[in-house]
């Protein structure tokens, strides 16, 4: 049997994401407006009829983190399940700087350079190569 939300608490939460900012689809077409419809890693081009909601990665959690929830530097339009799992891996367990470069207009930048390191790497050894961390890149002062 399939539990029913009930209509107000639906109704409930469709307010609380009003008051806080709107919901996530705004956000999501907003942050696709502003790219031009290109992604962030590869400058691949969406029209917005085609877009899947994979495509729009947090890198800071949702229910850890709230106030970023619709914050537009903290999503990441990518283009497929495995760049969006990237994403996740590689910010994985260092959120306090993620949280650092997303006040900071810093982390796509990051992420893009990391994703092009990566994508040249793979293109030349014919091989997959491991992503570098934002980590080792801070370190390296990239």
């Amino acid at each position: 049997m399939i539990k029913k939300t009930p209509i107000n608490k639906i109704w409930r939460r469709h307010q609380e994401r009003i008051a806080n900012g709107g919901s996530e689809l705004l956000t999501f077409k907003i942050k696709w407006l502003r790219n031009k419809g290109k992604s962030d890693l590869t400058g691949k081009y969406y029209r917005l009829e085609n877009l899947a909601s994979y495509q729009f990665a947090h890198a800071l959690p949702k229910g850890l983190y709230p106030e970023f929830r619709n914050d537009p530097n903290n999503i990441v339009f990518v283009d497929s399940i495995e760049q969006h799992e990237r994403v996740d891996r590689t910010t994985a367990g260092k959120k306090f700087l993620v949280q650092q470069l997303v006040m900071h207009n810093e982390l796509i930048p990051r992420l893009k350079r990391q994703w092009d390191f990566y994508y040249k790497q793979k293109n030349t050894d014919g091989k997959t190569t491991t992503f570098r961390s934002i980590r080792t890149e801070q370190t390296r002062g990239v």
